[in-house]
């Protein structure tokens, strides 16, 4: 009976530790599972995040390459970016949109001056008044050309002031300052080129005027 006894308290251990181990058996397994769990979700959110990422870089390459395209339709470059920039130029210098439209509307193909040149040497005026031989003609008297600068010039071919006045001037006349100064008229499909600049001989201007035509 006493064996009996001490065996059943041994069993009744042993089965107590048989409990205990599985539990924490199991117990390690659920924490096991739970960690895979864990570590399956954030791998899933990784990888959604790669393929949003994918996503993000596949739209902004096809942002960027439509950027480019447009840069390139729409950004003027070699020729054309150095005629946009020198339109600029005279519209900050006061010319207006119409008046350029104007301009290059009335543009043409580059002439053919191979036309003769009829050349003038003419004293520059000084003072508000000029002198009475400070201008030339051409075309008959048709093209005036006058060049006249102040009495207190130090540099004449600086301060010269050029007017070009007659036939083919738009407006009748056109005055600039400087030698050399030119002028382009428009006479029909000719086109007449005025040149003035200095002459080589102190107080005198040379102008000339080269006739030409489209190619």
């Amino acid at each position: 009976m006493k064996w009996l006894t001490v065996a059943g308290i041994f069993v009744a251990i042993g089965y107590a530790a048989h409990q205990a181990g599985s539990q924490l058996a199991r117990l390690e397994v659920e924490r096991l599972e739970a960690n895979l769990q864990r570590s399956l979700a954030t791998q899933r959110d990784l990888e959604q995040r790669n393929r949003d990422l994918q996503a993000e870089r596949d739209t902004a390459r096809t942002a960027l390459a439509a950027l480019r395209q447009r840069y390139d339709r729409e950004v003027p470059q070699g020729d054309m970016a150095q005629l946009v920039a020198r339109l600029r130029e005279r519209l900050d210098a006061g010319l207006t949109p119409a008046r350029m439209s104007d301009v290059i509307a009335r543009a043409e193909p580059a002439s053919r001056c191979d036309g003769p040149v009829v050349s003038r040497r003419f004293r520059i005026g000084i003072g508000p008044r000029g002198a009475e031989d400070d201008s030339t003609s051409f075309a008959e008297g048709m093209i005036t050309v006058r060049a006249v600068a102040p009495a207190t010039a130090t540099d004449l071919n600086a301060a010269t002031t050029v007017t070009f006045a007659g036939l083919g001037v738009e407006g009748g006349s056109a005055t600039m300052t400087g030698l050399p100064a030119e002028a382009s008229l428009m006479l029909g499909n000719t086109e007449l080129r005025l040149v003035v600049g200095p002459s080589g001989v102190p107080g005198f201007a040379a102008a000339s005027l080269t006739t030409c035509r489209p190619r």
